[in-house]
């Protein structure tokens, strides 16, 4: 923070905060620039990727789990439906996977709770 910049501080109660630290993470914000945007008028929106990866990171714990063949075989085909209707393209590639499971790891390890 430059010694023009002044931080500014609030009361909220736990839920609260709970409240503000998932629609910032949603948008992709770090606490501070979400509560920023919405003082100042704006409405960060969640992000199609922040949504993407948060399905995405759900789905992939269930195909860790004991699935029969077919119910596997099925979840697959949903990832891969969700992916194209999502970013209008072919799915994604067991590589383009794991990318963006590590991807998923960085952009929530980057959102931080300032």
């Amino acid at each position: 923070m430059s010694k023009k910049e002044k931080g500014m501080y609030f009361q909220c109660n736990q839920k609260q905060r709970d409240q503000i630290k998932k629609n910032a993470k949603a948008c992709g914000l770090k606490q501070g620039e979400y509560l920023l945007q919405r003082a100042l008028g704006a409405a960060p929106k969640e992000t199609q990727l922040g949504a993407y990866l948060n399905l995405y990171r759900k789905l992939c714990k269930i195909t860790n789990m004991n699935l029969s063949p077919e119910t596997e075989v099925r979840l697959l085909e949903l990832i891969d439906q969700i992916y194209a209707r999502l970013f209008e393209s072919a799915p994604p590639s067991e590589e383009m996977r794991i990318e963006e499971e590590q991807s998923l790891n960085d952009y929530y390890s980057d959102v931080g709770d300032d």
